[in-house]
């Protein structure tokens, strides 16, 4: 394993972590609320799912590039602190082949075992893609959470949980990953909980390589699985997805 860096933040990235901090709490406090009033812009709308990653995404380049604001501010910072660094090549090679056979596997399973698969959940089936363009985007969507929420939560948060807050990386990734669970509050507690637990794992692989490239490959395959590789159909009707003949994600890592 790596030997942890002991991030130094100055006034100003204690300040920026800070907000992002504030904003995450505010986020997940008003979950359940904010998922219900964009559910309604999307079905009310032909171009609703594509506004909705249009939204994501910019958003959440905002939010990385708001995170590495103390790499500019705070003299001490340096990019291996943030996992900003490529690992050893054995781990280069290994994030790839990982990325490759996740995506491979996916995709043969929605192709060729779809008609034994069980129905979408009702509490993500609204994100999910019906076109070629929604599919499209979906990649986007991603690509920008396995990288942007990545630099955010383990890199970022786990920084400052680490610089700021004089936590052991053992506690302050398992803080990191229940607050990177709860921001997926709209999945209900089953996606919590595999939500906490897949950012326990990126956190993990984080820690034994020393870089971001393996957390935000993987982040980015899990959610391209759902958001890009398979194309769903409209519900049989309101809330019913016994009808749709498409595939379940166990949850939406975005």
């Amino acid at each position: 394993m790596i030997p942890w860096p002991q991030p130094q933040f100055g006034p100003a990235g204690a300040a920026v972590l800070g907000l992002l901090a504030v904003w995450f709490v505010v986020r997940i406090a008003r979950s359940p609320g904010t998922v219900a009033r964009r559910r309604a812009e999307i079905e009310s709308r032909p171009d609703g799912r594509v506004r909705f990653h249009r939204r994501y995404v910019l958003t959440w380049w905002l939010l990385a590039l708001v995170a590495l604001i103390p790499l500019l501010t705070d003299a001490a910072l340096v990019p291996r602190d943030y996992g900003l660094v490529l690992p050893a090549p054995i781990w280069i090679a290994f994030s790839f082949g990982v990325f490759v056979l996740f995506v491979a596997i996916v995709w043969a399973r929605d192709r060729f075992l779809r008609h034994r698969l069980a129905a979408v959940p009702p509490k993500v089936a609204f994100l999910l893609p019906r076109t070629a363009r929604e599919q499209r985007w979906g990649v986007a969507t991603a690509f920008t959470a396995g990288i942007c929420e990545e630099l955010v939560f383990r890199g970022a948060l786990l920084a400052g949980a680490v610089g700021l807050l004089h936590l052991p990386i053992i506690v302050a990734g398992i803080l990191v990953s229940l607050f990177f669970g709860l921001g997926h509050l709209y999945q209900g507690a089953f996606g919590v909980i595999g939500t906490t637990l897949f950012g326990l794992c990126a956190t993990a692989l984080y820690v034994a390589t020393g870089s971001l490239l393996l957390p935000v490959l993987i982040h980015a395959a899990v959610d391209l699985g759902p958001f890009a590789l398979t194309r769903y159909r409209e519900p049989a009707g309101e809330g019913d997805m016994s009808g749709a003949g498409a595939p379940r994600h166990i949850g939406l890592i975005a």
